[in-house]
């Protein structure tokens, strides 16, 4: 088996799975219970967020556990336009947004918020003068990715963060899911930042949404005593600690993964120049964990049920719209509708190895000859 979807999920770590196993013999009680073991249990989830706080350098945030990155974006989203609806209706975005942005904001947009979406350059990066242009004294949240999932293009967040701070009614949300653990920046030029643990080797199901203390939120999960008012439930406390391991476990790796990873695109790269009609279309602003082509002689669906038959697992688009037959990112950054749909994501980890690559391009080159 070759798989190089990375992007779409990762595999539970060996430390994280052994952290938990051990962790679950010993903190089952619910930390909501006021019993010596449930106040244990309480403690840990304390010294989990601790740690999560530190990794990212974030000591001056909360952090709200949510079941991953959809229900943070949505948490996010929903929680403050709804807190600050009596400030303004005015929500800004881009087009290269997760669908869990994109649909919360069309279900915001119905109940009568104004989204706009800021224009992007040729090169996939926010247009900021545009982003300032757009901007007026009823906005009051603006949404931006750090990584985009298809591309792997990374946005400027401290620029886009240095024209928001000019308006204090704006609060500014970043969908970080595919940059923790892979970008390092100073994480808090972003009020609230959304993440999830199955991108980074920890287990699905959890995530978690950090915000600036002086932040509010209207909750939208209610009921059921937590460990925060923004989000009601019996906190998942293995799950938590399995967060909290899994992120201090990246970033304790992360200055010899990214460049490991770095240098297995690069040869990815100059392999790929050997397949005819074959074209680049991340660009020298994308992350190395994802490189994004066109094959054009088929579409990405039929490539990917070729390598799939071949024990070889990619993506097309992103995981959560894998069932669009176009990438609308690549028609954007491209132009070119044949690209779009023909377009094929290979994420990359420190996981992988050069063999695996290989292998790729055997088959890959087998179908190339056959056709």
């Amino acid at each position: 088996m070759v798989y190089l979807d990375y992007s779409a999920t990762t595999p539970v770590s060996m430390a994280v799975l052994d952290e938990d196993y051990l962790f679950n013999q010993r903190y089952f009680a619910n930390s909501n219970s006021v019993h010596a073991l449930g106040k244990e249990a309480l403690v840990n989830i304390t010294n989990t967020t601790k740690l999560i706080k530190k990794s990212l350098n974030l000591l001056d945030h909360k952090v709200i556990y949510t079941s991953g990155a959809t229900e943070s974006n949505n948490l996010a989203l929903k929680g403050i336009a709804l807190k600050n609806k009596h400030l303004g209706n005015h929500i800004i975005t881009t087009p290269f947004e997760h669908g869990s942005i994109t649909a919360t904001l069309n279900y915001l947009a119905k109940q009568g918020f104004v989204v706009d979406v800021v224009e992007m350059d040729e090169e996939g990066l926010v247009d900021l003068d545009d982003l300032e242009s757009l901007i007026t004294d009823n906005t009051i949240l603006v949404s931006i990715g750090l990584v985009n999932s298809e591309l792997g293009i990374v946005q400027n967040l401290s620029k886009i963060a240095e024209i928001l701070k000019k308006h204090s009614q704006i609060v500014f949300h970043s969908d970080m899911t595919q940059g923790i653990g892979k970008v390092l920046l100073d994480y808090s030029v972003a009020d609230l930042i959304s993440l999830s643990g199955h991108k980074i080797y920890g287990f699905k199901g959890i995530g978690a949404l950090l915000h600036r203390k002086d932040i509010k939120l209207t909750p939208i999960i209610h009921g059921g005593k937590s460990i925060s008012n923004s989000r009601g439930g019996t906190p998942p406390t293995s799950l938590i600690h399995s967060l909290g391991k899994a992120i201090d476990e990246i970033y304790k790796h992360i200055e010899i993964n990214n460049p490991f990873i770095l240098e297995l695109k690069e040869y990815l790269l100059s392999r790929l120049k050997g397949i005819k009609d074959c074209y680049i279309n991340s660009n020298r602003h994308s992350i190395p964990q994802i490189v994004n082509i066109s094959y054009t002689k088929a579409s990405g669906k039929e490539m990917q049920k070729y390598f799939s038959d071949h024990d070889i697992y990619l993506s097309t688009t992103s995981a959560c719209s894998s069932d669009k037959a176009i990438s609308k990112v690549v028609k954007e950054i491209t132009g070119d509708y044949e690209r779009a749909v023909s377009s094929l994501r290979i994420s990359l980890s420190h996981l992988t190895t050069k063999a695996e690559i290989d292998e790729f391009i055997k088959v890959f080159g087998a179908y190339d000859e056959s056709h």
